[in-house]
């Protein structure tokens, strides 16, 4: 199928699940709807294999409006033939919504071996101003990944979706 095949089945799709929130909006009083946008997938290299997996949803709380820390696991693959050594991570998400991170960096000083794969814990400060979806919300984040290679700097930015697609939350008070 082309990729204007595609486009439209998504689009149909996400037609058919807004018309089923507005038809469930009439029966309920609160009502929230997610949905990313921006390149969900794009790598600046392709020297460095890049994943990343939330691999917790924590629950917000009114009273701490929204702010959050959230766990992610990245996993780099180094393809170049040479050891790097990652000394930096850092993520934002891209856009707006009702599950976003604030950019946040850590400092790492860890060497991977030429086709090796090694994965870091980081966590993120998040704000998830819906409490229905929370931190469950679709979400793109770009993460950058500084590095060293011998003596030369690497600087790669990287861009994934992370949780569904697009959501749709309702509920009742």
């Amino acid at each position: 199928m082309s990729l204007r095949g595609d486009r439209r089945k998504l689009v149909d799709r996400a037609s058919s699940e807004i018309a089923l929130l507005v038809a469930a909006c009439g029966t309920t009083r609160d009502a929230q709807i997610s949905a990313t946008t921006g390149d969900p997938v794009y790598d600046s290299t392709d020297k460095v294999r890049f994943e990343i997996e939330q691999t917790a949803h924590p629950m917000t709380f009114s009273g701490d409006k929204g702010k959050v820390d959230v766990s992610f696991r990245i996993t780099l693959t180094n393809r170049f033939p040479t050891p790097i050594t990652v000394k930096r991570l850092t993520l934002q998400s891209m856009g707006g919504g009702v599950f976003r991170l604030e950019t946040t960096s850590r400092k790492f000083d860890t060497t991977i071996a030429p086709g090796a794969k090694e994965s870091f814990k980081f966590w993120a400060s998040a704000i998830a101003t819906d409490q229905i979806t929370g931190t469950r919300a679709a979400l793109i984040v770009r993460s950058t990944v500084d590095a060293l290679q011998g003596d030369t700097r690497i600087h790669e930015v990287f861009n994934r979706r992370v949780n569904d697609q697009f959501g749709i939350a309702i509920g009742s008070n």
